[in-house]
């Protein structure tokens, strides 16, 4: 077990498949600022803009995608170069999570002020508990829908399985394993917009 600390690169960015129009039609009736940018044949990444230049909540919006006719998304959280979180979305409702390193805890209170620790899917452990290690969730299947072509199914699972290593470059891996552009999907609302002035 080890916790967090709060020193490297952090993103948070959308994964979603459709047609550009109904995705820019979701975005504007989220109400949420974001860049749309093309990553591969009717795959968008969705960044929407860091509130205090720090945190983009993407779980809603991904689920909201997701929605749309066909849809599928994925919210990606990296936490400091340490962890990836992604939350797969089809129908407008979760289907699949995915935690990179179980044993990555933050620490929380409860009602009592005793001292909890959670891991990044929000599940709670006691300070003398030893959570799992390793990947939660690393099923090539839950995400081959995100992708394009023929999706190589071995290396999406090495890059899902594999541990240790930047979640970054684990997060480049996976990208690259379904076929999508892992550049836009990688950055900050003020990267993806500096990147990429026009967007989609």
């Amino acid at each position: 077990m080890r916790t967090i600390a709060a020193v490297g690169s952090s993103y948070q960015t959308i994964l979603a498949a459709g047609d550009l129009a109904d995705l820019r039609a979701a975005v504007s009736a989220w109400h949420q600022e974001a860049v749309i940018v093309p990553v591969a044949e009717r795959r968008w990444a969705v960044v929407p803009v860091q509130e205090d230049g720090v945190y983009a909540e993407t779980e809603g919006l991904a689920q909201h995608l997701s929605s749309i006719d066909g849809g599928v998304a994925a919210s990606f959280n990296v936490f400091d170069s340490d962890v990836l979180v992604a939350l797969l979305f089809r129908a407008g409702r979760g289907y699949h999570d995915y935690l990179s390193d179980q044993a990555d805890l933050v620490e929380g209170w409860d009602d009592d002020d005793n001292e909890i620790l959670y891991d990044m899917l929000g599940r709670p452990y006691l300070p003398d508990e030893t959570p799992p290690a390793g990947p939660f969730g690393a099923d090539p299947v839950a995400f081959v829908a995100l992708g394009v072509g023929p999706v190589d199914k071995d290396a999406l699972e090495a890059a899902l399985s594999r541990p240790g290593g930047r979640a970054v470059e684990r997060h480049h891996a996976v990208l690259h394993a379904l076929n999508v552009d892992p550049r836009p999907l990688t950055m900050t609302f003020d990267e993806v917009a500096a990147a990429y002035p026009t967007g989609a």
